[in-house]
Formats: C-alpha cells, sequence, structure tokens
C-alpha cells in the first residue's frame, strides 16, 4: 500500500452515509453461498483489531497490516477517521475489509482491500473490488489506485476483473500499480 493509507486519512471526514441501494450488500460467491457487505461503523472496531491481529500472513501486502497489537491499533487510528470503509462479513463473522483513501490527487482515491485466508479464491475480492468501484462511483470519484506486489497473481487477476489496468511505467516495479477510471464504459 502506499503512504496515503497512512498519512492522507486525516484529512478527509467519514463517509459513513452511503447510497442504501449499494451498501449494505448482499452478495454470492462462486459456490452461490452468501456474503454480505456493509459500511464501517464505530462498533466494528474492536472485531476489526482482531481481524487484522488474526490476519495471515502479516505484512504479506507491502509490510501490511502491521504486526502487534499496538502497532495495528496505531494504523487503523490513521486511517479510520477518513476515507470510506467497508466490511465483508462471512457467516456472521467479519472477514474482511476493503477501504478507499483520499490521495492528494483530487476525484483518486487509494484503494486496499484485505480478506480472511479462509474466504480467498472463492470469488468475493472481485466482487468486492467491484462494489468499492461502484460505491466510488456515487462519491462522484474519478478514478481508483492501488498498488500490488507483481507475484500477487490472484490479486492482480481480481483487480483485472473488476476493470483495474496496469499504470504501464511499474509493470516491473517491485509494486505494481494499477488505476480504475471510474467514467470509462465497461469497467464493472
Amino acid at each position: 500500500m502506499g503512504p496515503g493509507l497512512v498519512t492522507a486519512a486525516l484529512s478527509v471526514p467519514l463517509e459513513r452515509d452511503l447510497p442504501s441501494a449499494l451498501v449494505p450488500a448482499t452478495l454470492f460467491d462462486r459456490q452461490g453461498r452468501v456474503f454480505h457487505v456493509r459500511s464501517y461503523t464505530d462498533e466494528d472496531r474492536s472485531a476489526l483489531d482482531r481481524f487484522y491481529h488474526d490476519f495471515e500472513p502479516k505484512r504479506a501486502a507491502q509490510g501490511l497490516p502491521p504486526e502487534g497489537e499496538s502497532r495495528i491499533a496505531r494504523w487503523l487510528d490513521g486511517i479510520l477517521p477518513g476515507g470510506t470503509h467497508l466490511i465483508v462479513e462471512v457467516e456472521g463473522r467479519m472477514a474482511g475489509h476493503a477501504m478507499l483513501m483520499p490521495t492528494d490527487r483530487p476525484g483518486v482515491r487509494e484503494y486496499a482491500i484485505f480478506l480472511d485466508h479462509g474466504v480467498r479464491g472463492r470469488g468475493l475480492g472481485t466482487q468486492v473490488n467491484r462494489l468499492s468501484a461502484d460505491v466510488a462511483r456515487t462519491l462522484d470519484l474519478d478514478r481508483l489506485w492501488l498498488s500490488v506486489e507483481p507475484h500477487n497473481r490472484p490479486a492482480l487477476r481480481s483487480y483485472q476483473k473488476a476493470g483495474f489496468r496496469y499504470r504501464g511505467a511499474t509493470i516491473y516495479s517491485p509494486e505494481v500499480e494499477m488505476e480504475l477510471d471510474l467514467h470509462a464504459s465497461g469497467t464493472s
């Protein structure tokens, strides 16, 4: 994740009042099993702390999530006050967190998603990526931007299925950058 996930959150108010036509959402994985996506609330904080404490592998995505309860708490204290946060629930438990974080570029948000290891490979990520793009459109944003390690092939495929495209100059870098033009046709 870029530095925006650590510092830029302080300048933008939390967007909790998302269109009810989008969130909460009931979705289905590839096998037809139901899962839910909803807006983050303050009541989710302890469950989110536990989610990241139990998250494996640690520091797998450009050093995130951080290791240790105090580091996780500081990181969440920095990112939760701004942006848009979505919670993924499977069978009544928190199984993921997606976020659209402010950047220094007007109309552009940094996107990140973390899914519990036990639900990966079921198509949840791609659906949450698409839903997050739809949420970004309702917020009248222009683009979503993300960085991902090039060896993370499942994430790369999931982002591509949701409409993200490589930023050419980064393909052979330690971190690949991708963007989603929210106004382009056929992006979701």
